[in-house]
């Protein structure tokens, strides 16, 4: 049994599409954007099922194919990736929002007075008299 042409583009084109997605997500994380990061989400979960549709036309491993083999690799990848990603991202996001609870200080007074309390004395400095 072969695949059929038009079913292996079809499976392409969804793999590709993952892709894109996949990256955008990258971009979405990296700039701290949860709003598009839910979107895109949502997009994935769509162009996955369409990806799994697409597979169960071929009726054969698309592994077997080297273009094809290397495209899915590249989409674990980026799935791995992105998955870390957002990880950093939420526990850096927990991490800050229990520490402003914990201060009780606004951002910006929490930038000055981690500001001023790193300008302690150097008694080695050019300025001393």
């Amino acid at each position: 049994m072969s695949i059929e042409p038009k079913d292996f583009e079809f499976f392409l084109n969804a793999l590709e599409t993952h892709e894109n997605l996949l990256h955008a997500e990258t971009q979405a994380i990296a700039a701290k954007h949860l709003d598009t990061i839910e979107s895109i989400l949502e997009k994935k979960d769509e162009s996955l099922r369409l990806l799994l549709e697409a597979k169960d036309l071929l009726g054969e491993d698309p592994t077997k194919n080297k273009s094809a083999d290397k495209l899915i690799d590249r989409v674990i990848e980026l799935q791995k990736r992105n998955a870390e990603l957002f990880k950093k991202l939420v526990d850096r996001q927990t991490a800050k929002e229990n520490s402003e609870e914990k201060s009780g200080l606004k951002p910006i007074d929490q930038r000055l007075k981690k500001a001023y309390s790193k300008s302690t004395f150097d008694s080695n400095s050019r300025l001393n008299f």
